[in-house]
C-alpha cells in the first residue's frame, strides 16, 4: 500500500515539483520507505511506497513504460498479476523488469486501453498518464477499498489518496461543504463520491475519471448486483469452500510479515481457517472492558484451535483516549465519524510491531446479510406500511429519550425507537434511515444558519437513490446493493484504510475479493437474509465445514463497536465539555451552540443517551480546528 498524488495543469503550465513534494510528503505514513515525485511538463506524479512486493528499487514509483508514453503512481495489490503478466508475455510481448505488480499497469493499458480496469483483480487507486493522448485518467477498485480524492479548479486537477494531500496545495480552497455536512452529520459520512470540503469529490468504486483536452468524463466499469442462481444451501457451500480458500491464497502473497485481524466473529474465523494450513499467521483481537463488547474468548478459542498465535490488544486501557481521537480525527480528514475507529487504530499500531499486511474480513456483513438491518428491512417490507408515519415517529422519539444510562451495546429500547423512526422518516427507504447518528427530529433546534435551509432536505438522498437504481429484484436485494455500493465505501472501508495507513499497515479483504462479491450475488435471498434461524448461513456451514467447534461457527454477531456512551461521560469527558461547552464557537454558523451543549449536557448527566448524536458533532469540532489551524488540545504522536 501507498500515498499517490498528482497534479495536471490543463492550461500547460509546468508543475511546481515543490508543491507536488509537499502533496506526497504530508502521507508520509502511507509509504514511509520511500516518496518520489516525476514530472512531465504540465502534469506531475507523486508516490509514497509502503514495500509490501519486490523490495528492490525496481519496485519504485511513479514508474513508466520502456516507450515513456504511459506512467502510473498507484496504492494497492494486484492479486491477478501473475496471469496477466503472462498473457502480456505471450500475447504482446512484454518484459519484465521487476517482481512487482506495479508494472502491469502500464503494460497493460498499453495492451488493453481503459479494459484493463475491469480485469484486475485486486484493491487500487490509480493515476495515469498518457503522454501521447495528453489524458489523466483516475481509477478506483470495484468496491471502493482504497480511497482517492480529486478536485478540478482554476483549470488544476489535483489528486491524491488523502485530503490533507489536495489541502497541502496552499492554492487549493479550504472552504467547507453545507451538503456534506448535513449528510455527515446524519451518517457520520458523506457518500462515495462527495466529501464535507467545497471542490473536493472522490473517484466513485469502480469507476474511473478522465481529464483531457475534452473535459472531464467518468465511467464505470463495475457494480454489484443479484442475479441468485444458488437456491440449495448446500449447493452454495459447495462452491463457496474452493473459491474462497483461492482467494485467501492469492491474498496471502507478500514479502513481508502478514498477519490476521480476528474479531471472533464469523468472518475473520473463515480466514484464519483458511490459512491455518499455508503457515503460524499471528491472530490481532481487541479487546474491551464492556463484556457486550468484547469478543476475545472465542477468538482464544480460534488461536487455539488452529493452532496460531494470539496476541491480545486491551484498547479500552488506552491512557490517552482524546490523543488517540486526534489521531483519527487527522487521518480521517473529517469524512468519518466511527466509533469504532480508535480501537482498529489502536489495534493496527501493535500489529506494526511484527506485520506489514494483515488479512481482514471487512464486508462480509455487506455481502452475506449479517446485519440486523437486513431483517429489519425485511420486516418492514410486510409491517412498516401497517405503521402510521406519525405514531411510528412520535412512539419512537419516547422509546429514544428511554435510553439513559443504558451503555450496553444493543439495549432493546435503542434497537425499537431506530426502527420506529426509520419507518416514520423513510417509509418505503427506511433500511437508509437506520444508519442515522442524528435523528432528523433534532434537526430544528441543532441547525445554525449555515444549515437551516437543509433541514427539510433528506441527507440519506444519495443513500436512497442507491436503493431505486440498484439492480436486484426485490427492495431487500435493493438495500443489500445499495449497502455495497454506498454504505461500504463509504463508511467502513475508508475507516479501514485510513487507521491501518496511519500506522503504514496494509489491509487485504478476501470477502470483497470481486470473485466473492459475485459469488455473493449468485446467492438467494434466503441464503443471505434468512427469515429466521443464524444471519450468513453460509458463512457458517462453510466454517462448520473446515471443522470449527460449535461454539465458533454457531457465535452470535457482536460486531466491532466502542462502547461510546460511556467513553463520552468517562474517559473523553474532559474534552467533551472542553468542545461542548467551553470551545462552542467552533460549531458556528452551522450548529447552534446552546443546542449542542444542551445536547451534552442531557448525555452527561445520564437523561439521555446522546452518544451517537454528540460523535460526529465532536468529530466536526475536532476536524474543524485542525483545518483552521488550531488545536482544542495538545496532539500527541501521529
Amino acid at each position: 500500500m501507498c500515498g499517490i498524488a498528482g497534479i495536471f495543469n490543463l492550461d500547460g503550465r509546468d508543475v511546481d515539483p515543490a508543491i507536488l513534494t509537499r502533496m506526497t510528503d504530508v502521507m508520509m505514513h502511507r509509504g514511509p520507505d520511500a516518496g518520489e515525485i516525476w514530472r512531465d511538463g504540465a502534469v506531475g506524479l507523486g508516490h509514497r511506497r509502503l514495500a509490501i512486493r519486490d523490495l528492490t528499487a525496481a519496485g519504485r514509483q511513479p514508474m513508466s513504460d520502456p516507450s515513456g508514453r504511459i506512467t502510473v503512481t498507484y496504492n494497492g495489490e494486484i492479486y491477478n498479476e501473475a496471469e496477466l503478466r503472462s498473457e502480456l508475455t505471450r500475447d504482446f510481448g512484454f518484459v519484465s523488469r521487476s517482481h512487482c505488480d506495479t508494472e502491469i499497469l502500464p503494460a497493460g493499458y498499453l495492451a488493453w486501453g481503459e479494459k484493463l480496469f475491469s480485469r484486475i483483480e485486486g484493491i487500487f487507486a490509480i493515476g495515469l498518464w498518457d503522454r501521447a493522448a495528453k489524458r489523466l485518467i483516475l481509477a478506483r477498485d470495484p468496491v471502493g477499498t482504497k480511497p482517492l480524492f480529486f478536485s478540478a479548479i482554476g483549470g488544476v486537477v489535483r489528486f491524491a489518496s488523502e485530503i490533507k494531500g489536495l489541502l497541502a496545495d496552499p492554492q487549493h480552497p479550504r472552504e467547507l461543504d453545507g451538503e456534506g455536512l448535513h449528510r455527515f452529520f446524519a451518517m457520520g459520512y458523506v457518500g462515495p463520491a462527495a466529501t464535507t470540503m467545497r471542490h473536493i469529490r472522490q473517484v466513485e468504486p469502480g469507476s474511473i475519471v478522465v481529464h483531457d483536452g475534452d473535459g472531464e468524463a467518468s465511467r464505470r466499469f463495475w457494480q454489484p448486483h443479484r442475479k441468485q442462481s444458488f437456491r440449495s444451501l448446500d449447493d452454495a457451500v459447495e462452491c463457496f469452500l474452493p473459491l474462497f480458500e483461492q482467494v485467501v491464497n492469492d491474498q496471502l502473497i507478500s514479502d513481508v510479515p502478514v498477519g490476521i485481524l480476528q474479531s471472533g466473529g464469523i468472518d475473520s474465523s473463515l480466514i484464519a481457517y483458511s490459512v491455518a494450513k499455508r503457515g503460524k499467521f499471528p491472530l490481532m483481537t481487541a479487546s474491551f472492558a464492556e463484556q457486550s463488547h468484547d469478543e476475545t474468548a472465542i477468538a482464544a478459542l480460534v488461536a487455539q484451535e488452529t493452532s496460531m498465535p494470539h496476541r491480545i490488544v486491551p484498547v479500552s486501557e488506552d491512557p490517552h483516549p482524546a490523543d488517540t481521537l486526534a489521531r483519527v480525527v487527522h487521518h480521517f480528514d473529517g469524512q468519518v465519524a466511527d466509533e469504532s475507529a480508535g480501537p482498529l487504530l489502536l489495534l493496527t499500531q501493535e500489529l506494526r510491531r511484527n506485520s506489514t499486511v494483515a488479512l481482514s474480513g471487512d464486508g462480509a456483513d455487506e455481502f452475506f446479510g449479517g446485519y440486523p438491518t437486513y431483517r429489519a428491512s425485511r420486516l418492514a417490507g410486510g409491517l412498516g406500511a401497517a405503521i402510521p408515519a406519525g405514531f411510528a415517529g412520535a412512539v419512537g422519539k419516547l422509546l429514544y429519550a428511554a435510553s439513559g444510562a443504558n451503555e450496553k451495546r444493543l439495549p432493546a429500547t435503542a434497537l425499537l425507537a431506530r426502527f420506529l423512526l426509520g419507518i416514520a422518516a423513510g417509509g418505503r427507504h427506511a433500511h437508509a434511515e437506520w444508519r442515522r447518528y442524528i435523528p432528523d427530529f433534532m434537526l430544528p433546534a441543532l441547525y445554525g444558519p449555515g444549515l437551516r435551509e437543509l433541514i427539510d432536505v433528506s441527507p440519506m438522498a444519495g443513500y436512497r437513490a442507491a436503493i431505486d437504481r440498484a439492480d436486484g429484484p426485490t427492495m431487500l436485494d435493493r438495500c443489500l446493493i445499495s449497502d455495497q455500493t454506498y454504505h461500504l465505501p463509504s463508511g467502513l472501508l475508508m475507516k479501514t484504510d485510513a487507521m491501518s495507513m496511519a500506522n503504514s499497515v496494509e489491509i487485504r479483504v478476501p470477502f470483497l475479493d470481486r470473485r466473492i462479491m459475485e459469488f455473493s450475488g449468485s446467492c438467494s435471498l434466503d441464503l443471505v437474509v434468512p427469515a429466521r434461524g443464524p444471519t450468513k448461513p453460509v458463512l457458517r456451514n462453510a466454517l462448520r465445514g473446515k471443522g470449527a467447534s460449535e461454539r465458533i461457527w454457531n457465535a452470535p454477531k457482536r460486531g466491532f463497536n466502542n462502547p461510546l456512551a460511556g467513553l463520552l461521560r468517562g474517559p473523553l469527558r474532559q474534552l467533551c465539555d472542553n468542545v461542548f461547552d467551553r470551545s462552542r464557537g467552533i460549531f458556528e454558523p452551522y450548529l447552534q451552540p446552546d443546542a449542542v451543549r444542551d445536547l451534552w449536557q442531557s448525555h452527561a448527566s445520564q437523561t439521555t443517551n446522546h452518544a451517537y448524536a454528540l460523535w460526529p458533532l465532536l468529530t466536526f469540532a475536532l476536524w474543524r480546528s485542525e483545518l483552521a489551524g488550531g488545536d482544542l488540545f495538545v496532539r500527541r504522536d501521529r
